[in-house]
């Protein structure tokens, strides 16, 4: 009887579980998920919380003027096993290249999908498959100095 009774906690837990984290993933009705744009700026803040952190950038645009972007990212745990250390890998003043679901509103950010670090690997969250369509997106819009590609939807 014990067994019938742990067989049907665990089904109890599991679903709902999943309706909890149903409930909070609401990216869809936050973001674009069938867009991946670049994006290339200088970080200015880094906020690491849960179940989301934050990363906030500064972007100069050719007539001197700046612009701020913010960036949703997965939480710290789930981007320390991605392989970013926050603590080493995103220093306040560096310049960064990433890539970005946009936000469905309009503002200037979105949702991080991945990002380049210093040493040149790119990090990818969420997918396997947006560690090869991240690093496409780098490489042809980036790096081709083609500023109408870089600078996102505005």
């Amino acid at each position: 009887m014990n067994i019938l009774k742990q067989a049907a906690m665990v089904m109890v837990l599991a679903v709902g579980t999943a309706g909890l984290a149903e409930a909070h993933h609401a990216g869809n009705s936050q973001f674009d998920g069938n867009k991946v744009l670049p994006f290339q700026g200088v970080l200015e803040k880094v906020y690491s919380g849960n179940p989301h952190g934050y990363l906030y950038f500064v972007r100069t645009l050719p007539n001197d003027q700046q612009q701020h972007w913010v960036f949703e990212t997965d939480a710290i745990l789930a981007m320390h096993r991605a392989g970013l250390s926050v603590r080493n890998d995103l220093k306040i003043g560096d310049s960064f290249s990433l890539a970005y679901n946009p936000a469905l509103d309009g503002s200037n950010g979105g949702n991080l999908v991945a990002i380049q670090i210093k040493s040149g690997r790119v990090i990818a969250f969420m997918t396997k498959n947006n560690v090869e369509t991240a690093k496409k997106l780098l490489r042809e819009k980036l790096f081709n100095n083609d500023t109408q590609n870089s600078q996102g939807p505005h």
